[in-house]
């Protein structure tokens, strides 16, 4: 956003970029120089000045485009036509320019001595604009090395070598970076001073182009105190003044303060507004890196404003217009804002492919910022992709490349401050012989004065022999401080080396320490894949138990449904397949015996009734048994009431039927209730047929996983039942055949019938 001299320094989100002083000035030089030509002694013609400051013009328009390897090669060309004409002027300017682009193309580190022969060109010529000019460019040199007190100090000695010639405008330029230092140091009450001054002074020459540009970076120092609002008004006071001139890439630039202050402010709309304008006059005034830096900024608005598409556009201008400049610094920076709005856009390989594209140029180059800005964002990509090896590698190697630039950038400044010691060592040993020298005169001097008897005069020589020992201290003294600097400077160097090599190793026991955990983590994942591999196996094996668990389980199941079904083929060939075999003979002997024996005839006739009934009840008691929804102890109860109902009312039997309540819920399969259900009924039978009794007692319960169940009468105990009796023999082989038994006991009181049948 500011401007030094009269170049642009973009501010506020923008790199800073310098064109460096223009020497408008040549012209007015040359004609003092034509109007001088025949009173001094050069070797030159007036056509070889005119010659080479034609060059240094094109130089300084190259610079403006941004081409500053053609300007060196015009600048260069300068110079070496000035040092063949011997034009000590022309060297001393081309050699300025030089260092000007120098500082721009490869940094300040190349470009320290070049100040040097300017200086002695000027001194030699007594020519105050070119001393002017050469401290006035070593200032804007310390400023680049943030060395702001000796740039202070070269400033004023600028200041002195141009009011020497009443330079008001370079005077202005020269508060104007003094207002920069100020506000850089974020001293801004004096940052305003100076701009002030710098305003008031190029309205004093009508310089409004630098009016405008002062007057922009006093609102850049606004902005920074918090004043948005008076700093978006001073923008457009600079605007406006641009636009009296015509000053298109004046207007570009402040539009493009303007932006970033609108946005500051969050008004997107405004922000959009003049970002359009500050494309239409950078297209306007033709030069390609202007053009270029704006559709970079618009790039970033686009960004920010989440308008990728838009953003791409002027991403790929930018480009191009870069590639046509050949300055590949910038296009990589270009491919590493592109590779940004991938990331956004979610397309990681193209991502990536910029940021190669990218990595390429910095390898190409050697440039270790360009470096650190690709490895820096790189990391930030690959983080925000939970790759965090790459992003741990990149962070890595742009911590350093930022300590290497670091240290070298100490390391310059105390060659430089070594060199400046060196000379100003030599300087006051020279100075140191000349003023023994002095003081020997005026001590000779003094001495005739004395001899003379001439007071006065001796008081006089012997003052200015003092005054030369006294200024002899002072300069013993300031050289004194500049050796102490140089060696406090030099042991932070050091220290810094060592605390850098300290991070450097202490970098490598991380990355070991990092190596130690992949390995760890990869033993830990084959460990926790073998244990997830243990765990399928088991699972799988466990699967496949269950099923063969299930298999069998089925085939169990089938095997007892084969069983059941044997059971009850067995049940019905026996219990009434045999009664159906007694029916039959007995209807055949009946039919015989209808006509020879009537009475035998009806009697098997009652017989075969009989049968019938019981055929039909054993039928009833299968398909009762089989039935699923039969599987409770209370369906049983319902049953065996039922019969109770059939077989001792119809006698005057009073029965009682006792059922524990907590019982009536007890599962039993099938054929327990069958055999179960007969077992009941054959007792009942027993009862009818044997006992004569008149009462019934029946419980039943379930407990410890087995069914009781008791039937006392008060009938006539027949004694011990043998084994041969059907009815009794069919109820124990039941019981057993279930895992069960049956004791039938008795007393003078009655027959007793316990069962116990375990449940499954």
């Amino acid at each position: 956003m500011k401007k030094n001299s009269k170049y642009i320094v973009r501010k506020m989100g923008t790199k800073r970029s310098s064109s460096g002083i223009v020497f408008s000035k040549y012209k007015i030089t040359l004609l003092l120089l034509l109007s001088s030509f025949t009173c001094i002694a050069q070797n030159y013609k007036p056509a070889d000045s005119v010659r080479i400051y034609m060059l240094l013009d094109k130089a300084d328009a190259e610079d403006l485009s941004g081409n500053i390897a053609t300007a060196l090669k015009y600048a260069s060309e300068a110079l070496t036509l000035s040092r063949e004409k011997k034009m000590q002027r022309g060297e001393g300017f081309a050699l300025l320019k030089i260092a000007d682009l120098k500082l721009k193309q490869d940094g300040a580190v190349s470009v320290a001595d070049l100040f040097n022969e300017p200086m002695r060109i000027g001194a030699a010529l007594k020519d105050s604009f070119l001393l002017g000019l050469s401290y006035h460019q070593l200032g804007q040199y310390y400023k680049e090395q943030t060395a702001y007190n000796e740039a202070e100090t070269a400033y004023s000695k600028a200041v002195l070598f141009y009011e020497a010639k009443h330079e008001d405008n370079y005077i202005a330029v020269v508060y104007n970076d003094r207002g920069f230092i100020a506000d850089r140091k974020g001293i801004f009450d004096k940052a305003v001073q100076m701009f002030l001054l710098a305003i008031k002074y190029f309205e004093k020459t009508g310089n409004t182009k630098e009016a405008a540009n002062t007057l922009g970076n006093l609102a850049v120092t606004y902005y920074k105190t918090g004043n948005r609002e008076e700093a978006i008004n001073m923008f457009k006071v600079s605007a406006q003044m641009r636009e009296t001139i015509g000053d298109l890439k004046g207007l570009a630039a402040v539009y493009g303060n303007l932006v970033t202050a609108y946005n500051s402010v969050s008004k997107p709309d405004s922000a959009l507004k003049y970002q359009k304008l500050a494309v239409y006059y950078a297209e306007k005034t033709g030069v390609k890196n202007t053009i270029a830096q704006a559709y970079a900024n618009a790039s970033a608005l686009a960004i920010r404003q989440d308008r990728l598409d838009e953003a791409m556009q002027y991403e790929q201008k930018s480009i191009l217009l870069y590639k046509e400049m050949g300055d590949k610094t910038k296009l990589a920076s270009r491919y590493i804002s592109v590779a940004v709005i991938y990331e956004k856009l979610s397309d990681s390989a193209k991502a990536e492919k910029y940021f190669q594209e990218a990595e390429a140029i910095a390898t190409e180059l050697n440039n270790k910022p360009l470096f650190q800005s690709v490895y820096s964002a790189r990391s930030s990509f690959y983080l925000n992709n939970n790759n965090f090896k790459q992003a741990f590698r990149d962070y890595k190697l742009f911590s350093a490349y930022k300590d290497s630039l670091l240290n070298e950038k100490s390391t310059a400044s105390i060659a430089e401050m070594k060199t400046k010691y060196e000379t100003e060592k030599k300087d006051n040993e020279i100075s140191r012989l000349e003023t023994e020298q002095k003081i020997k005169q005026l001590e000779l001097e003094k001495q005739q004065a004395i001899i003379s008897g001439n007071k006065k005069e001796a008081k006089e020589k012997e003052a200015q022999i003092q005054l030369l020992k006294q200024q002899q201290i002072v300069r013993d003294v300031e050289l004194q401080k500049r050796k102490e600097e140089l060696e406090k400077q030099s042991l932070l160097n050091k220290s810094n080396e060592q605390q850098l090599l300290l991070s450097v190793q202490q970098l490598q026991i991380s990355e070991n320490e990092k190596k130690l955990r992949v390995k760890q983590l990869e033993r830990e994942r084959l460990l926790r894949n073998g244990m997830i591999g243990v765990v399928i196996l088991l699972l799988g094996l466990a699967l496949l138990l269950f099923n063969r668990y299930q298999l069998r389980k089925k085939i169990q199941e089938q095997e007892n449904l084969l069983q059941v079904r044997n059971k009850i083929s067995k049940d019905l060939h026996d219990e009434i397949g045999s009664t159906l075999t007694s029916i039959n003979i007995l209807s055949k002997v009946s039919f015989a015996a209808v006509e020879s024996d009537p009475g035998q005839a009806k009697q098997m006739l009652g017989n075969i009734s009989q049968q019938s009934k019981t055929i039909q009840q054993n039928m009833s008691d299968i398909v009762w048994a089989i039935r699923p929804d039969n599987d409770k102890l209370e369906n049983l109860v319902v049953r065996m009431r039922e019969y109770i109902g059939q077989t001792l009312e119809p006698q005057q039997i009073k029965t009682h039927l006792e059922v524990n309540e907590a019982s009536l819920n007890q599962f039993l399969p099938m054929q327990h209730r069958k055999e179960l259900l007969l077992i009941f009924k054959e007792a009942l039978n027993n009862v009818v047929k044997h006992s004569g009794a008149t009462e019934v007692d029946i419980k039943m319960e379930v407990q410890d996983k087995s069914m009781f169940m008791t039937v006392c009468d008060n009938g006539k105990w027949k004694g011990q039942p043998t084994s041969s009796g059907t009815g009794t023999y069919s109820m124990k082989q039941r019981a057993e055949g279930l895992g069960g038994q049956v004791i039938i006991s008795g007393t003078e009181k009655g027959t007793t019938v316990q069962l116990r049948l375990p449940l499954p």
